[in-house]
């Protein structure tokens, strides 16, 4: 197969054929009609046109986060800010940490991953937890402990 026009590197930046896009509406709708074929490639699919796309790390960059907490104190949820400017609840449980110490989850109905930016993972970090004694680091979201173990990642 010959190597896609589009390319995704790992901080979210589109390119075809090696120049980035740079306009954001065309941005934002590449980014809202990504989805996988059959076989579990990374596709662009906007009505009948298909074109696949390679992704340098995760397809998908969280920028920011909102912290729901309704009684003041106790996190009940988190809303991810994704980079096509969408929002979506933080599925806790596929939090891991990859190379680097890189924070990812899955979006999209765990589709994708999404890769933190350091914004988002220093918003993050005063939630996150240390038990000494098991030498694990957790984040309790309405109230369930979900460990932050480095772990290797599911495909893209």
């Amino acid at each position: 197969m010959n190597e896609s026009p589009l390319r995704i590197d790992k901080e979210g930046r589109w390119y075809f054929n090696h120049e980035e896009i740079t306009h954001r509406k065309t941005y934002l709708l590449y980014c809202r009609h990504l989805t996988r074929d059959e076989s579990g490639r990374i596709i662009l699919r906007i009505g009948q046109e298909e074109c696949f796309v390679e992704a340098e790390d995760a397809p998908f960059i969280v920028k920011s986060l909102k912290f729901i907490c309704p009684d003041g104190e106790k996190l009940k949820s988190i809303e991810l800010i994704l980079n096509d400017e969408t929002r979506e609840p933080l599925a806790p449980e596929t939090l891991r940490i990859g190379p680097n110490d890189v924070l990812y989850c899955r979006v999209r109905g765990g589709m994708f991953e999404a890769r933190f930016s350091r914004g988002a993972y220093q918003l993050l970090l005063p939630f996150v937890q240390h038990e000494d004694k098991a030498d694990r680091f957790f984040l309790t979201v309405d109230g369930k402990a979900y460990d932050l173990m480095p772990h290797h990642p599911p495909a893209s």
